[in-house]
């Protein structure tokens, strides 16, 4: 199982939210391409970047900082506000290795052919969960779409690799939604699933492991201290 270190962006600084509230924003003494070094130098290979702004107002705000990020030699998972091929194609461009995408897949029934079209696996789907239905748009808009139904959906043109997030769990280090990632990679649908949302303990990372998860998104544990990176390195695959 891969781990992916999270940066959550807000005015160009290293931010958590409370179940996506920005009104709980919480900004941390580090600045970005410290932590995305910090983290290189621990052995990850990989970081997961989201633009918050970008997600609140539908465009992104911090092309700017991934070729930063991307000199540190991680891979970065990139998302938040990419709402347009153009906008996907410019993340790629600017030193992200993919582009995470949520909203832009529920637009139209044809728009996932599309973006599977011209990008292939460099787009990670986005599934946000809430209450068993996909949410959208910065998680602000709740849709009629089941996660079960999205991931079928959106696996047909071809995607395999997905990220859920439990956005009732985002934030509160409750530990993550092990029902609902269960039911997903039990539903007959092939996937690869990375999970996200409320991961607090190295035990949470067993089960998500023992689950069949291939990855888990880990942010506010970290900065927090109630999980120590090295030693959640110790016992997870990093690829």
């Amino acid at each position: 199982m891969k781990i992916y270190p999270a940066i959550d962006l807000q005015d160009g600084k290293v931010c958590r939210l409370l179940k996506g509230d920005f009104k709980s924003s919480v900004t941390y003494p580090i600045e970005p391409t410290e932590a995305a070094t910090s983290f290189a130098r621990m052995g990850y290979s990989h970081l997961h970047i989201v633009d918050l702004d970008g997600a609140r107002q539908g465009t992104p705000v911090h092309l700017g900082l991934l070729p930063q990020l991307a000199s540190t030699g991680l891979s970065i998972r990139f998302g938040g506000g990419l709402r347009t091929l153009e906008d996907i194609e410019l993340a790629l461009g600017s030193g992200a290795s993919f582009a995470m995408v949520g909203s832009l897949l529920f637009t139209s029934p044809d728009m996932p052919e599309r973006v599977f079209r011209s990008f292939g696996e460099r787009v990670i789907p986005v599934v946000d969960s809430r209450g068993g239905f996909v949410t959208h748009s910065g998680w602000l808009s709740l849709s009629g779409i089941s996660t079960t139904e999205a991931i079928d959906v959106l696996s047909r043109p071809g995607f395999r690799d997905f990220l859920v997030t439990a956005t009732e769990r985002d934030g509160t280090l409750m530990g993550p939604d092990f029902g609902l990632y269960r039911s997903l990679l039990r539903s007959g649908t092939p996937c690869s699933i990375t999970a996200a949302g409320g991961i607090s303990s190295l035990s949470d990372l067993i089960m998500l492991r023992e689950i069949g998860c291939s990855g888990c998104v880990i942010g506010k544990a970290f900065y927090e201290g109630s999980i120590d990176p090295a030693k959640a390195l110790e016992m997870t695959v990093v690829c």
